[in-house]
């Protein structure tokens, strides 16, 4: 019997109900769902398919599995899935595509207001029973750059501009696109980022992305400007922020994913100056589950019959 090990570290409710749902479309397979990291690695042994988000496991993992034929990734991220040493080359991956555009969007441009407006100052002085007033920033009349246009920045893009912004793209390959105002290389970051007020981060993480905004670039940006990061935790240099943030060299930062997850309580970021934290859910969304797992069944019904061609979003064939 086929085997599926659903491995996610989301609230109880929501992996309950990803079982659920396969469980009842597929009664013939073993559906398994680990709630820990320990049980994953015990369950993976006799697992054919894995079904997990790329930064809720670690390579560790793989060591275990005996019989795993593939991995099937809850997000567009492949960062300790495909570049995982102990994941056999022979290991098919595929991801979920094309869902992310309209949440990710709304984060970002909940992260550009609630950093113009100071809304954290306003949570505070409600939580204080405090009136205070001051006067915000506006998002109309702004510049911001988007580092990475793929799929989420092209949804991104023409949101910004129904706020009156103009829309930088930076990418190693320009084309025309709704919503760009114009293109910049990201072969030259230090020079695309110099008169942004927003930079927002939608790269993969890979070799080539790895620390991409450093303390070079940080530098390069100018006092008012400020960072939002929604693409993985990998691709800021965290030292180097926390470094900027304290000394006022960019005015705020708004950061949903880091380089280890869940963030230690004691790391540096959470109290960084002018700073939100999120905990990695600038996607998570009420209808994920609705719009993720039909990709998933798709390809769960070509694996079954055979049909390997026929799967969607195949990052990596194996074989």
């Amino acid at each position: 019997m086929t085997k599926i090990l659903i491995f996610l570290t989301l609230p109880e409710q929501v992996r309950a109900a990803y079982h659920a749902r396969l469980t009842e479309d597929f009664p013939e397979l073993d559906i398994v769902l680990a709630r820990t990291f320990e049980e994953a690695c015990a369950e993976i042994a006799d697992a054919d398919i894995l079904y997990t988000f790329g930064a809720m496991v670690r390579d560790e993992l793989y060591g275990h599995a005996r019989k795993l034929k593939w991995v099937q990734a809850l997000g567009t991220g492949l960062d300790n899935i495909a570049d995982a040493p102990l994941l056999p080359r022979q290991v098919m991956i595929t991801s979920t595509r094309g869902i992310h555009g309209k949440p990710m969007s709304e984060a970002a441009i909940m992260f550009m207001l609630a950093l113009a407006r100071d809304f954290p100052r306003a949570l505070k002085a409600q939580a204080a029973h405090r009136w205070e007033r001051w006067p915000a920033r506006l998002l109309a009349g702004k510049r911001v750059g988007i580092l990475g246009v793929g799929l989420i920045a092209e949804e991104l893009a023409p949101r910004c501009k129904a706020f009156d912004m103009t829309v930088v793209g930076i990418s190693r390959t320009a084309r025309p696109l709704p919503g760009f105002d114009e293109f910049r290389s990201r072969d030259s970051l230090e020079h695309a980022v110099g008169d942004l007020d927003y930079l927002i981060l939608l790269v993969p993480l890979e070799a080539a992305t790895r620390h991409i905004v450093n303390a070079r670039v940080l530098a390069a940006m100018k006092p008012g400007a400020c960072l939002i990061n929604i693409a993985r935790g990998g691709v800021v240099d965290e030292e180097a922020l926390i470094a900027a943030l304290e000394s006022g060299q960019i005015a705020g930062a708004a950061i949903d994913t880091f380089i280890e997850e869940p963030l230690p309580a004691a790391h540096r970021l959470w109290e960084a100056p002018n700073t939100l934290i999120t905990a990695h859910c600038a996607a998570f969304n009420q209808s994920y589950i609705d719009d993720a797992l039909p990709q998933f069944e798709t390809n769960l019904r070509c694996f079954l019959d055979g049909n390997l061609a026929a799967m969607i979003n195949v990052d990596r064939h194996g074989g």
